[in-house]
């Protein structure tokens, strides 16, 4: 599964947070929950993460953006948690056991009966039903939906009793897709059985949630910040207990005000730094900061709206885009330190390169090469026919817009680069920046004509959201371009119903050729993500599964400490 990788608001709210929520220590020594009433156990420090954007929907069968599935997995445990070297490595969550039938159409999970919700209800084998409930109902229109397509009919899935429940499948396939598709979060049937399916993104619960993790929503304020504490009502194993007192997403929709507030300690995490930034942090803030490298788990793309808007139906164009852009030239700006480090490489699709022997090393990008663009332009109708040095057809100027999020320099900058070289072949391209919401809005709704974005990609094989052909039995919210090409879903099917991942590997290859060979996006590149984290912090795991994985095992000396709450 792919995740849009955006975010932002209002560069307004850097200086109206409620930073007298944060009080500096004048010395160490550990703080006992901070000074919240109801502790259970020693915590102490606060985590403050700059991003760019507010919470969008805290429904985990209906999420918005990457940083809603963060959040989402603080307030929650996996069914199946995972390690990851090449491919995923399972082990146990809220899932205490979890077995493959001989034939691989089975999966049967034991769920860990200490874990209740909040509210003290237990956390039930009928929750686990219920989010494959809504996430197969249509008026929710999960993006999801496609995790149900090979579950049968009366075991998508089945409940045995509180604790056990079955999947039964009408096929066998690759096991890390299987255990990401009975992964779905808990839903509370008792909180959220009577609500209107059709509307559940306007559900209270989607911004203030009752959920069984280690860390509970404590106080959101819009537009502001999103404070999550430890869930004192925790009942799952101690090891998952939070070590911080409270951990701050504060929204500074701003690149540059983000980068203030790491550098003058009013923050103590970013993530997506820029590389030029990276370089002179590492000389500045040695002993304050660690640099640390994500991994390749994110991409930027330009998605093109064929279905409504010409020229982008036309193959030639596309490819004559693709051609009059050069990628190599702007990673060497804007992605490349000054020792000469390249913090990214170029993409060819949407399957990550750190899945390997399943990423297609074979493909390679179309080169850049400005007189093959204006070639191929012309060939689609598109010629300067009156010489003011744009490209034309039928006395209509070759003019679009593209959009994008506020708030991610990266892509700000890229914009820029991209525009001078279309400029270059005679294209006239306008950027158009929009306050995050709005922009996933437009995108979901197709409502553009070009649109720069990224995905955080899955860490298992599912290509289906994204590039299956939507049907009326089977929307694909996540295809924003309604890609559709006949022999890519065969593929996909394929893909799909091949358990053994060596037999897989070469039907996915073949996929990212074929994909890359229509150019529905002008794939850009894959970015080995640099996150800054404050050298006060401890236990820290930043890696590709997560930019802050295993946030209850975060913690901080008492000689440390810098809040007191």
């Amino acid at each position: 599964m792919l995740v849009p990788q955006t975010w932002n608001p209002a560069l307004r709210t850097l200086g109206a947070l409620p930073l007298a929520l944060l009080v500096a220590c004048s010395g160490g020594g550990a703080a006992k929950d901070g000074g919240a009433s109801g502790a259970k156990w020693e915590t102490r420090d606060t985590l403050v993460i700059a991003t760019p954007s507010d919470i969008g929907s805290l429904i985990p069968v209906k999420p918005r953006t990457a940083s809603d599935q963060f959040i989402i997995s603080e307030l929650t445990v996996p069914t199946i948690d995972s390690d990851f070297d090449c491919s995923l490595k399972k082990k146990p969550a809220l899932a205490k056991s979890y077995e493959w039938s001989d034939d691989g159409k089975v999966v049967k999970l034991e769920l860990d009966d200490r874990y209740t919700w909040e509210d003290g209800k237990p956390v039930t084998a009928d929750d686990i039903a219920f989010a494959y409930e809504l996430a197969g109902d249509k008026k929710v229109a999960s993006p999801r939906f496609g995790y149900l397509e090979f579950m049968t009919e009366d075991a998508r899935p089945k409940v045995i009793d509180d604790t056990h429940v079955e999947f039964h499948f009408t096929r066998a396939y690759d096991r890390d897709t299987q255990a990401a598709h009975v992964d779905l979060t808990a839903m509370p049937r008792h909180i959220l059985g009577d609500a209107d399916r059709a509307t559940l993104e306007g559900h209270e619960f989607a911004t203030k949630p009752t959920f069984y993790g280690p860390f509970r929503l404590a106080k959101h304020t819009p537009n502001q910040s999103v404070i999550l504490e430890p869930n004192w009502n925790f009942t799952g194993p101690e090891e998952r207990r939070p070590r911080l007192s409270r951990v701050m997403f504060k929204v500074i929709p701003e690149y540059s005000a983000r980068l203030i507030a790491l550098e003058k300690g009013d923050v103590d995490f970013m993530e997506s730094l820029q590389i030029a930034d990276v370089d002179r942090l590492r000389k500045e803030h040695a002993e304050d900061l660690r640099i640390v490298l994500r991994g390749y788990r994110a991409m930027d793309y330009v998605g093109w709206n064929g279905s409504k808007y010409e020229p982008f139906n036309d193959l030639k164009v596309r490819q004559a885009l693709a051609h009059g852009v050069d990628q190599q030239r702007i990673i060497g700006k804007i992605l490349t330190g000054e020792d000469g480090t390249v913090y990214a490489r170029p993409a060819i699709g949407t399957i990550t390169p750190e899945l390997c022997g399943v990423h297609n090393d074979d493909v390679k990008p179309l080169a850049y090469d400005p007189e093959k663009a204006k070639a191929l332009l012309a060939e689609a109708g598109w010629t300067d026919s009156d010489g003011d040095g744009w490209v034309d057809k039928g006395g209509q100027k070759m003019s679009f817009t593209m959009v994008t999020n506020q708030g991610n320099k990266r892509r700000a900058d890229a914009a820029v680069e991209i525009q001078a070289d279309m400029k270059k072949i005679g294209v006239d391209m306008q950027i158009d920046f929009k306050e995050a919401n709005t922009f996933f809005d437009k995108v979901e709704a197709r409502e553009y004509e070009a649109f720069l974005a990224g995905w955080s990609a899955g860490l298992f094989v599912d290509p289906s959201s994204i590039w299956q052909s939507e049907t009326p039995d089977r929307p694909q919210p996540f295809n924003h371009t309604l890609y559709s090409n006949a022999e890519v879903d065969q593929l996909i099917d394929r893909g799909l119903a091949t358990p053994d991942p060596r037999e897989a590997a070469p039907i996915w290859k073949e996929m990212q050729q074929k994909i890359y060979e229509d150019q529905p996006y002008m794939f850009l590149w894959w970015i080995n993500i640099p996150v800054a984290v404050s050298s006060r912090f401890e236990n820290t795991t930043i890696d590709v599964l997560s930019p802050h994985r295993n946030l209850y095992q975060w913690e901080v000396p008492a000689d440390k400490v810098k809040y007191k709450r």
